[in-house]
């Protein structure tokens, strides 16, 4: 056996019994098997797959493999978002008058987080794990945290989660009891808020027409840990070559914050315009020499068999009254042309030190 600290994470499909015990099975399993499905797909590097249980799906993580609580938290969303817009397609995309399908909208989803130690076990071809926090986990799905903060959706963490993601965004405070556990402190965080915030900021400002210079770069990692390497800014001063790298923001890294990266040959700052995890983000970034010019970017990451592979844009260089300046843009698009294919094998490095 070998013995872990990490994060433990459970999401479960809450009015699974009321629902399976009032539909009809020949329709009511297809659902719920679509409805795990997108669970599912949400669940990779650096989580692993535990299994499943019915209605919930289990998943753990090593804190040496774990990069930021930041990117905890947006997996956590990610898997509401995804179940969240699988059960709006059934609904949209179904007139059956059964009571499976009527009775979808009942379905909703709970997701509950612990961060603690346990025992990882080969049984013949099965991998399980074991110890008292994988049994608090259990336990937290258990809890009379909708009656007391009024939450419907939500992301139950442990105190001890809460404090291993180091995370500045404010959650509602909980405690309950548990037999051989005593009172436990727990974070109470509303999935389907964060759901609705996502859908109201759902414009797309991705670079895809008048692309002035683009690379594909393929990368051994899955989407996540990609995502930590291009946005935490310890992991981007160390990959990037920068003397420093600053953010200004007062909770998340997310649109509006902004980058101050300093080279010793140029100083770049940019803002952010978009952000969808981990799938894309892109920026607004003045021209290091020409600061009264700017272009956009965005950094995209399309899933492959070996991992990922980064796909980035630039945009046309321009001033504030969108006045293009093609012969500045082609001096910056030369020293992207120096600059890019020396980062991307320190960033390579860095992948394969990880792995």
């Amino acid at each position: 056996m070998n013995a872990h600290t990490g994060y433990l994470l459970i999401a479960d499909i809450s009015g699974y019994t009321a629902y399976l015990t009032q539909s009809e099975m020949d329709h009511a399993n297809p659902i719920l098997r679509s409805l795990l499905e997108a669970l599912v797909m949400q669940i990779g590097e650096p989580m692993h797959l535990w299994r499943m249980e019915g209605d919930a799906i289990l998943a753990y993580s090593t804190e040496k493999e774990f990069p930021s609580g930041d990117t905890f938290l947006a997996i956590c969303e990610n898997l509401y978002q995804a179940f969240a817009a699988r059960r709006l397609d059934i609904i949209q995309n179904t007139t059956c008058p059964c009571r499976a399908c009527a009775n979808v909208s009942g379905l909703d989803l709970k997701i509950m987080a612990h961060h603690g130690e346990f025992e990882q076990m080969q049984i013949g071809p099965m991998t399980d794990i074991s110890g008292p926090d994988v049994i608090l986990v259990h336990r937290m799905a258990k809890t009379d945290v909708k009656q007391v903060t009024g939450v419907q959706s939500y992301a139950l963490f442990s105190q001890a989660a809460y404090e291993a993601m180091g995370i500045q965004t404010p959650l509602l405070e909980y405690e309950t009891h548990f037999e051989h556990f005593g009172n436990v402190p727990m974070r109470v965080y509303d999935l389907a808020k964060a759901w609705e915030e996502h859908r109201a900021s759902a414009a797309i400002f991705r670079v895809d027409d008048n692309v002035v210079y683009s690379f594909r770069h393929p990368l051994a990692a899955g989407p996540t840990v990609a995502w930590e390497f291009l946005t935490a800014p310890e992991l981007k001063r160390r990959w990037m070559d920068m003397h420093s790298v600053s953010i200004e923001t007062d909770g998340r890294i997310g649109p509006e914050t902004r980058y101050h990266c300093v080279h010793e040959l140029a100083s770049f700052r940019y803002r952010i315009t978009d952000w969808r995890p981990f799938g894309y983000f892109s920026t607004h970034i003045l021209d290091p020499f020409n600061p009264h010019l700017a272009h956009a970017e965005t950094y995209e990451l399309i899933p492959t068999d070996e991992g990922v592979e980064l796909f980035y844009r630039m945009g046309p260089l321009m001033d504030e009254k969108a006045t293009h300046h093609p012969e500045e843009e082609k001096g910056l698009v030369e020293i992207y042309k120096g600059f890019w294919p020396h980062v991307l094998e320190t960033l390579d490095e860095m992948v394969r030190q990880r792995a």
